[in-house]
């Protein structure tokens, strides 16, 4: 099966600081998925580094809860990643200070008077169908200022109620790119049938000979769910010049956020649908952990969820050729047929820091300043 961790030889050190000064803040505001619960057992911690920072992720031994916590003890520095679970607190391997999951020091072995106070953030963390998810605001403000997220990972009642099941998950590594990238991506309409039009063994790079994909795409922003932006692509086969009808294939992909959660809905007619989660984690400011999973209707034929999902995922590695190497331009020459990368721009930056774009007007600014909005547009 296709691996996507990047094999890319390093680019010079001047091309990876332009291409690293060119982009907009590397951590937006948005959900992140951090691990899956079932990689977690009880006792068992793991230190973190994504988003900026430094965390310590632990499973208590007797609840069985996950948490979060800045990974640095409070007391005197120690990485609490370098320490053990004690029952239900986290022990830091300097002076055995124990901590509890809201940040407040539980124990102290030599004194009988530990501080009352939160001593150390930490953070909640929502589980959506087996995979654990952190709310991160890019302005840096504390978890703890009992504010709730604008919105919710989205689940699926298909799933919640046993209609959908599991059917598969993938670990795809480490890609270089920015996170705004990929929901970037879906505004440029242009790029589709010249980067995916390739049929290609499902799972592989290997083409199949004298067939192509056909792309009519299209992307909008939804009118009430500010946090969203909706693409569709329909697909269909041409084999030696002649296109075949019955053997179309429809997506329709919903952004969630900045582009760290995307929600792909495949619809196979009498067969059910096919649900994938792909997220994206910034490890580092050109840097993403990316992950896939998936659920289908239990009446849809394992082979069948096998070729839908191979087909689409064997296209993320053909982007990736580009993302890895590219420059973000903040005032893009742009032609009519485009597609709405300008109203894209504008919509994103409601998940950047406001200090991020002075009123001064910056290129990026200037690039995105406000447009009469554009109808859904589709590209053939």
């Amino acid at each position: 099966m296709l691996g996507f961790r990047s094999r890319r030889t390093a680019d010079s050190p001047l091309l990876e600081r332009r291409r690293a000064d060119s982009y907009p803040h590397p951590y937006p505001t948005g959900w992140y998925r951090l691990a899956s619960t079932d990689s977690l057992r009880r006792g068992e911690l793991r230190y973190l580094e994504c988003l900026g920072k430094q965390f310590v992720l632990w499973r208590e031994q007797q609840s069985g809860e996950i948490r979060l916590m800045d990974a640095f003890c409070p007391h005197l520095g120690a990485n609490l990643g370098r320490g053990q679970v004690r029952g239900d607190c986290i022990e830091c391997p300097f002076h055995l200070w124990q901590f509890s999951g809201d940040g407040r020091v539980s124990h102290i072995p030599y004194s009988d008077q530990p501080p009352a106070r939160v001593l150390t953030p930490a953070y909640s963390l929502t589980d959506v169908h087996g995979d654990l998810y952190l709310f991160h605001r890019s302005d840096g403000s504390p978890d703890d200022r009992g504010e709730s997220p604008p919105y919710e990972v989205p689940r699926l009642p298909e799933v919640d109620d046993g209609r959908f099941v599991q059917r598969g998950r993938r670990n795809a590594g480490r890609v270089r790119m920015h996170v705004m990238e990929i929901a970037e991506n879906a505004a440029d309409l242009a790029h589709f049938q010249a980067l995916h039009s390739q049929l290609t063994v499902p799972w592989t790079q290997i083409p199949v000979p004298g067939v192509q994909l056909v792309h009519s795409v299209k992307s909008w922003l939804d009118p009430v769910d500010q946090w969203l932006m909706r693409f569709e692509d329909h697909a269909s086969l041409r084999a030696f010049g002649r296109e075949f009808k019955g053997l179309e294939n429809e997506a329709q992909v919903s952004f969630v956020g900045p582009g760290s959660l995307l929600m792909f809905r495949f619809r196979l007619g009498d067969y059910g649908e096919i649900v994938m989660y792909q997220s994206f984690l910034p490890i580092g400011p050109l840097e993403q952990q990316v992950d896939f999973r998936w659920f289908a209707d239990r009446k849809v034929p394992r082979m069948l969820v096998w070729y839908v999902v191979g087909n689409w995922i064997s296209q993320f590695p053909q982007d990736i050729a580009i993302w890895e190497h590219k420059v973000h331009v903040d005032q893009p020459k742009l032609c009519r047929d485009d597609g709405p990368v300008t109203e894209f721009r504008r919509w994103y930056r409601q998940f950047l820091p406001e200090d991020s774009v002075s009123d001064g007007g910056t290129e990026y600014e200037r690039a995105t300043r406000a447009q009469p909005p554009r109808r859904p547009t589709r590209a053939a």
